[in-house]
């Protein structure tokens, strides 16, 4: 570049050849004609074609006299082209060689949600493989877990996009939460004049995925870890199946094969006398074409068990479930639930078994006064049994209030805990768990080592009913259009018995500035049906008039009704812990809102009301009676689920010749889940419908004969002489 500087101004220090020119074509000008300069100068001439070294030859002569032109002057230094290499491209761009990237990051947008909240579930997916994050995720009843779960699910399905990064392998390396912009200040109104400032914070949540080890090879490491701690002295650990199994552990270690449990959520709603239990099992395939999945429960959770469900999460189809034949001294009972389809290997459902329990909860303190408040106390098992190893598991036992007095802390788990604590409260939620990597739990080493019982002790603010026995007569009277029900019931009140006397003073003033004690039952509703009609209503002392009686139309049989006649009863007294209430309801009812006639088979279809649910009570017994009309043949019935006896009678009332024949049932813990009907089909003839009148007919013109032969009969031994 110095070279050719010096060069250039070498040159442009010489004279000027257009000045040399200009000065020559001025002096020549002059001795030619103007127009024979221009057409010489300008027009057109023809130019030879030189040689190369004729050219060279004219260049150094004009180097040699200073004409030379400016870029003649300059030597251009041309740079050797190099080799050409494989790095460039072919328009001549250098390509510089491609690093796969090794993490992908990615964030949800700002949402309405404190970054103290938000940080609770990035902590909670932190370190975690992508499916069990979004998993976790899926079965978090925050808010913001939806929100999470959607964008991890994004964030995996770009990274295995456009990363080029292996699904299977990416885990959730980092997770922070940053705040979002500050909201404007809201004018928060309250009383006296007075107004407060409200702030809704925003915050977003950001994770950075990465390769790293597979759930599976987590387990594997894990496992080895395990494996190096066992330290034995002269003996030889086989790691392998058992052999010769006996016939219950071989099927059990036949069916642990065939799936295995992604997570375990069960959910507890607390009550008085029943207890509502939602288990939902994520369940994997590991070998194709299964499709019979095997549930564990405990044996006193299944002695309690008034009501069993098995559904797929989110369809209201119920699936069969059967139950296993098990030995007395077995701790758990096996269910069988029959699939939809047969899953193939690698595939996931999610199942939900719906369970009622009834009797598993019971006061405590046993007694109270009679404005002290209410305690209950339930226990259950620590883990879900599985026949099958689980992944992760948690259970959460809610209560109607947040007034959890104590609840049992957990021994020996901690080798399933690889955070937090094993028990947590949080409002009027108590969480067991989650606990990882579990292996199959009907296993009895498992069930002596880690299975364990935990109790909760918690206030409760309804009464706790239990109904000790319920029977039911229904009557069908074709001749009346009728069907008439009643019910004769012992309600018992199974919260802490009453400590001292009743003070009826106490009891008005409670009622005067409604603050009833939570264990008292002043009144009682009830749902009877639509188109009600002679409700009657008595107790042993007699008939009681403090009752109030809404009825609803009747509901056509082509149309789904839901509409109700609502009872409200108020006893003679007060029902307070431990007491009992013995009373009679009945009403009657339209026939043709309960029966049906089939022309084709000749046949009468009536359905008949199980039972009148009460609320949050438990009913122990009852006997339902179904009193058929007089000649009714061939009965047949239908129940929703199976009683626990049944049998065929007669039964005789005013009017009746052969008598009527009646079906009773025997049920034992009914809910509300019981609540449905039983139907009853027979046959009636035309001659049974006119044997009553007949039989009316009948006696009266019996009686008729029978009085005028007795008018015509002199019955008298001696006749009196008539007077003349």
């Amino acid at each position: 570049m110095q070279l050719y500087q010096r060069q250039l101004s070498r040159v442009l220090q010489r004279p000027s050849l257009s000045a040399g020119f200009l000065t020559s074509s001025r002096r020549n000008v002059g001795f030619l004609k103007p127009l024979d300069w221009v057409k010489e100068r300008l027009g057109p001439g023809v130019k030879e074609l030189q040689s190369e070294e004729e050219i060279q030859a004219a260049k150094e002569k004009a180097k040699q006299e200073g004409t030379g032109g400016l870029f003649e002057e300059v030597e251009i230094v041309t740079p050797t082209s190099p080799k050409p290499s494989k790095e460039l491209k072919l328009f001549g761009k250098r390509e510089t060689p491609k690093t796969k990237p090794d993490s992908h990051k990615y964030s949800t947008a700002n949402f309405k949600i404190s970054h103290r909240k938000l940080n609770m579930l990035g902590r909670q997916i932190s370190g975690k493989p992508i499916d069990y994050a979004i998993l976790q995720m899926q079965f978090s009843e925050k808010r913001a877990s939806k929100r999470i779960m959607n964008m991890l699910a994004t964030a995996r399905d770009h990274a295995a996009r456009y990363k080029r990064l292996e699904e299977s392998k990416l885990v959730v390396a980092e997770a922070w939460v940053t705040k979002g912009p500050r909201t404007p200040t809201r004018i928060e109104p309250r009383g006296r004049g007075h107004y407060g400032t409200r702030t809704h914070p925003a915050s977003k949540l950001t994770v950075v995925l990465k390769e790293g080890k597979t759930l599976e090879q987590q387990k594997a490491d894990a496992r080895k870890r395990k494996l190096k701690k066992i330290v034995s002295a002269a003996l030889v650990r086989e790691d392998r199946p058992i052999r010769n199994p006996s016939p219950t552990w071989a099927s059990v270690f036949a069916a642990s094969q065939s799936f295995e449990n992604e997570a375990i959520v069960r959910s507890v709603e607390l009550g008085g006398s029943i207890v509502h239990v939602t288990t939902t099992y994520a369940v994997k395939a590991l070998d194709g074409g299964s499709k019979t999945y095997t549930i564990a429960l405990g044996r006193d959770e299944r002695e309690h068990s008034s009501w069993l469900e098995a559904k797929v999460k989110g369809s209201i189809t119920p699936l069969p479930l059967k139950e296993r034949s098990s030995q007395p001294n077995n701790k758990y009972t096996l269910l069988d639930v029959t699939l939809p389809k047969a899953l193939p290997a690698g595939q996931t459902i999610n199942l939900v078994l719906e369970a009622i329990q009834s009797h598993v909860t019971h006061p405590w303190p046993e007694t109270s006064g009679q404005n002290e408040d209410q305690a209950l106390k339930y226990t259950t098992n620590l883990f879900v049994l599985s026949p099958y190893a689980t992944t992760v598991q948690r259970t959460k036992i809610k209560a109607r209030n947040p007034q959890i007095i104590s609840y049992t802390t957990p021994e020996r788990v901690s080798n399933f805990v690889t955070e937090g604590e094993a028990a947590s409260k949080s409002g009027a939620t108590v969480t067991y768990g989650p606990f990882n990597d579990i292996p199959p739990s009907t296993s009895t080493t498992f069930l002596g080592k880690y299975q364990q019982p935990v109790t909760i002790h918690y206030g409760h603010d309804q009464p706790v009913l239990e109904i000790l026995s319920l029977n039911r007569m229904v009557e069908i009277s074709h001749w009346g259009a009728n069907v008439n029900t009643q019910d004769d019931m012992v309600l018992h009140n199974a919260g802490p018995k009453l400590k001292g006397h009743f003070s009826r003073l106490e009891h008005q003033t409670q009622a005067f500035y409604k603050r009833q004690a939570p264990h008292v039952l002043p009144a009682l509703t009830l749902h009877l049906p639509a188109g009600v009609r002679n409700t009657y209503y008595y107790d042993l002392v007699g008939n009681v008039s403090t009752s109030r009686l809404r009825v609803a139309p009747s509901v056509p049989k082509n149309k789904q009704g839901t509409s109700f006649s609502v009872l409200e009863l108020k006893p003679r007294y007060p029902i307070l812990g431990g007491w009992n209430y013995t009373f009679t309801l009945g009403w009657d009812s339209p026939l043709n809102d309960m029966a049906s006639y089939d022309k084709s088979t000749g046949r009468y279809i009536v359905e008949v009301p199980i039972m009148t649910p009460i609320l949050g009570a438990v009913v122990n017994t009852e006997e339902l009676k179904i009193v058929l009309p007089e000649g009714a043949t061939d009965l047949e019935f239908s129940t929703p689920f199976a009683p626990v006896s049944t049998s065929l009678g007669v039964h005789t009332t005013y009017l009746d010749t052969i008598g009527r024949p009646t079906i009773t049932f025997n049920y034992k813990d009914l809910t509300v889940k019981h609540a449905d009907n039983v139907y009853v089909s027979y046959k009636l003839s035309t001659m049974a419908h006119l044997q009553k009148p007949m039989a009316v007919a009948t006696a009266f013109f019996a009686l008729f004969t029978l009085g005028l032969i007795a008018r015509r009969v002199d019955l008298t031994l001696h006749q009196k002489p008539k007077k003349k």
